[in-house]
């Protein structure tokens, strides 16, 4: 049974085979010395064999310990580069640990074998150092899979929501590096067509409506897909959209890497699939694909840093894919389909 408060069990397997690893190579450097001792040359080869099978246990439970916790804004990028970090160390101990047991059962590990097999292996301790690195500065500096944050960063969010309804803000906040956000108020339907660039359709049907205690807008039966995008160009990007498709049958998407109508990505809702993928010279690449929660007001999440992609709905990671990188874009929404969507609020910054 894992405990309540620890949200996966990555943290609970990472720590042995760093620690066995490591010891490895400290024993390595006491052979320097000692180099004729069997039992001390068998007991490295077990630390090395053990602390490599390990690595694969954290690797996977890593991987699926995202899709358990909130990443958000600049602990993105961490994220993913923790994930590659530990992709490569992995790589570099199973082939190193292949070529220990390779010397050991030769009986090779003589004169200036040992010696040169040390410098790899301290190449390996310091692969290890930069990726446990990245992992404490996902929970001591992002607070990743810490509650309290979680339960802190909501709050904000609602402070920040009623602000904006008594600045009788209607339009978008966009920032001086293309980032932006908008905060549905009364007047956000003419802020539609005076502050982001529409492409498909030739008339929008837009209005704000009040649902429990809030704002939002409601954009029905676009004739062709409509393209709503705003703010600068952005390559590394954490974007979100609380909607309500209760009322509308078709495709509602969150367009990042946008150029035009034939280049960008997307997390595309449809019923209850979540898509995600890239559209390349008018050409759809279907990266992966999620099944999500129905009829309600639900947060979608995309996250795009490098080649690594995420889509997320309220709190729960629905997809992890990869693909190479289009050229950075604009950012926004796409709709087609019949019946009414209605947005509370839409945001694409930078990690």
């Amino acid at each position: 049974m894992i405990p309540d408060w620890i949200p996966n069990i990555h943290p609970l397997i990472v720590h042995f085979p760093i620690a066995l690893l490591v010891i490895a190579v400290l024993l390595d450097l006491i052979r320097l010395r000692f180099n004729q001792q069997n039992w001390l040359q068998n007991t490295v080869i077990t630390l090395y064999s053990i602390g490599s099978i390990g690595l694969i246990a954290a690797f996977f439970s890593g991987r699926e310990a995202v899709e358990t916790v909130t990443v958000l804004g600049d602990a993105v990028p961490v994220v993913t580069s923790h994930e590659d970090w530990a992709l490569y160390t992995l790589i570099f101990f199973g082939l190193f640990t292949a070529l220990r047991l390779f010397t050991w059962w030769k009986d090779i590990e003589k004169g200036w074998v040992l010696p040169a097999l040390i410098i790899p292996a301290l190449i390996g301790t310091g692969m290890l150092w930069y990726t446990g690195e990245l992992g404490a500065k996902l929970v001591y500096k992002h607070g990743v899979a810490v509650a309290e944050i979680d339960r802190l960063g909501q709050q904000i969010e609602e402070l920040e929501q009623r602000l904006a309804e008594f600045r009788e803000e209607s339009g978008p906040e966009i920032r001086d590096d293309g980032s932006w956000i908008w905060r549905i108020n009364t007047g956000a339907d003419q802020a539609l067509t005076e502050s982001f660039s529409i492409e498909g359709a030739d008339n929008i049907q837009a209005s704000t409506e009040k649902e429990e205690g809030r704002t939002h807008l409601e954009i029905s039966d676009p004739e062709e897909i409509l393209f709503i995008t705003t703010g600068g160009d952005l390559s590394d990007i954490d974007g979100r959209a609380e909607v309500n498709l209760q009322d509308f049958n078709g495709e509602f998407m969150l367009i990042h890497h946008y150029t035009d109508t034939e280049n960008y990505q997307y997390i595309r809702i449809t019923g209850s699939e979540l898509q995600q993928g890239q559209i390349v010279n008018g050409s759809d690449n279907v990266l992966g694909s999620g099944q999500i929660e129905e009829n309600r007001w639900s947060t979608f999440r995309v996250t795009a840093s490098g080649p690594h992609y995420y889509g997320y709905q309220d709190q729960q990671t629905i997809l992890h894919t990869h693909d190479d990188e289009l050229e950075s874009g604009q950012t926004g929404i796409a709709i087609s389909g019949s019946g009414t969507v209605k947005i509370r609020l839409i945001e694409f910054r930078r990690p």
